[in-house]
């Protein structure tokens, strides 16, 4: 971590270290705040994203972004401000992830999910629809299926990190993932005259 930590800084408020921070430019004052407040951000994350590795990057990523903002922002709830930068972190990268589900299945679904170029409010919608079915989709099949497909489209895994990750034997991974996207795409047909 690139924050270094002195037990002198405790004391302080989180007020207290924010103003510091922003006459010395010394990042172990919030370095501190990044101690008080890890599981705190930790637990929302995971509470959002679902995944114990992705949890532990947004928290990083989270940090990183504060320590420019703070330089100049004026935060007198240190607490209720990281709350709701937290909360909106997670809800953007839940949005980014749907977006990069709905590519990835574009190739395997593509009658059902292809968009056009120009986006208008009229296709904007349409494709708000489609998000919706796929997540819907993917709600309906096993969850097997389900996991393995996030994994492997969403995460990028291969199909042996997917076996490692879930304990499925490799054969059963290839098998839920081809298994779900005709499922995936069985029930998305059944709707596509509401897409």
């Amino acid at each position: 971590m690139f924050f270094r930590r002195s037990h002198k800084k405790n004391h302080f408020t989180d007020e207290e270290l924010i103003r510091l921070y922003q006459s010395t430019h010394d990042t172990a004052y919030v370095g501190e705040l990044y101690q008080r407040y890890t599981h705190l951000v930790y637990g929302m994350c995971l509470k959002y994203l679902k995944d114990e590795e992705d949890s532990k990057d947004a928290v990083m990523q989270i940090f990183e972004k504060i320590v420019p903002v703070l330089k100049n922002q004026e935060v007198t709830k240190f607490q209720h401000w990281l709350h709701v930068l937290v909360r909106n972190f997670c809800l953007m990268e839940l949005r980014s992830r749907k977006n990069r589900l709905s590519r990835s299945f574009q190739h395997e679904v593509p009658e059902l999910l292809q968009t056009t170029a120009t986006p208008t409010p009229e296709n904007t919608d349409r494709n708000e629809i489609k998000l919706e079915y796929l997540e819907k989709g993917l709600e309906e099949i096993p969850a097997e299926q389900k996991i393995c497909l996030e994994l492997f489209y969403l995460h990028k895994k291969s199909y042996q990190e997917i076996a490692n990750q879930t304990g499925f034997e490799i054969n059963k991974v290839k098998s839920y993932i081809q298994n779900g996207k005709r499922n995936l795409k069985i029930y998305l047909e059944k709707h596509h005259d509401r897409l």
